[in-house]
This record gives structure tokens, C-alpha cells and sequence, in this order.
């Protein structure tokens, strides 16, 4: 498996756990030279010119603006080009669960359009894609203290790219 994981590994974040989990992979951030919002010029194509060169994608990090749909949507399209048999693996959010009156509105809304893109797409064109809905992770907030721990979360997702059966959705609540 050749991994990329948004997120920035130095923050205690899910990329944090996967590289915990998977020291090799390799991480798409500012600090890496991504803009994975795509509102610069050229940062798209960065992008596309790099996912191709890998099988799995953790498409851990919320981007404003739908990002986390565009990085789905991208890596689907490049990797049915290029014949890629990949796993993507999208980050969700118990805030899937919640109703239209939701405090975190358009956050709620992202993240349960993800959650249907990522059904959709999941075995289209050989590749699969999971969906790991997850109830909150502790990110050193003191608020969060208790929360999953972000390896405990990097296993499971270890778990569903390891495992023989195709695992569509899974969840986890701290």
C-alpha cells in the first residue's frame, strides 16, 4: 500500500494517528505543499499529478467549501483513468446524524453528502471507498479530553484497509 493522508501529521490529528499506524505514508497539508481547497492556481492539477501515484487515500481533513467532496471526486476520476484498484478511505462525523436544525449547519450537511458520495462511489470502477463516521476525537482540547484517540482511529481505519470483506461504512463514538 502506497498511502497519502490529508492532514498535517505534527498536529494531533487523524493524519497524526495513520502516521502512528503507517510510518511511511505520506501527508497532503499546507506544510507539504498542497492547497487542498484548489482556490489557487495550479494547486488542482498539484494535486492530481500526486494521487496518482498511490492506492490508498485518507481523505481526513474537513476543507472548507466541499473540499473533502472534490478530493473524493478527483482521486475517483484520476485513479478510473490510470486503472488504480484503490481504497479511499473518507472522515465523517457523528454531526451526519443530525437533523436540518443542527448547530453546525453546513458542517452537518458536508458531511452527510460525503457519506452518500462515498456509498456511491465505493466499488465503482474497482475501487473501493469507506466511509468512517466517527463521534469525536481528542485533539488536545481540554473540551475533547477522553475523546477517541486519533491511533485508535488510525487502526480502524487499518483494520477496514486490511480486512477481506469490503467495508463500506463503519463508525466509531468516543
Amino acid at each position: 500500500m502506497k498511502i497519502l493522508c490529508s492532514g498535517n501529521p505534527q498536529h494531533k490529528t487523524i493524519a497524526n494517528g495513520i502516521q502512528q499506524v503507517y510510518p511511511s505514508a505520506d501527508f497532503a497539508s499546507r506544510s507539504t505543499g498542497y492547497d487542498l481547497r484548489f482556490w489557487n492556481v495550479g494547486s488542482e492539477q498539484h494535486f492530481i499529478d500526486h494521487i496518482r501515484n498511490y492506492d490508498v487515500f485518507i481523505n481526513a481533513s474537513f476543507v472548507c467549501t466541499w473540499g473533502q467532496h472534490r478530493l473524493l471526486e478527483v482521486t475517483h476520476d484520476v485513479w478510473s483513468q490510470k486503472q488504480i484498484n484503490g481504497h479511499i478511505i473518507n472522515i465523517g462525523s457523528s454531526a451526519e446524524n443530525l437533523g436540518i436544525d443542527s448547530q453546525f449547519e453546513n458542517y452537518t450537511v458536508q458531511k452527510k453528502a460525503l457519506q452518500k458520495l462515498s456509498l456511491m462511489y465505493n466499488n465503482k470502477s474497482n475501487i473501493k471507498s469507506s466511509h468512517v463516521v466517527l463521534g469525536g476525537f481528542d485533539n488536545g482540547d481540554p473540551t475533547h479530553r477522553g475523546w477517541l484517540d486519533v491511533k485508535t482511529i488510525a487502526l480502524t481505519i487499518k483494520y477496514v484497509l486490511e480486512h477481506d470483506a469490503n467495508i463500506p461504512i463503519i463508525g466509531l463514538e468516543h
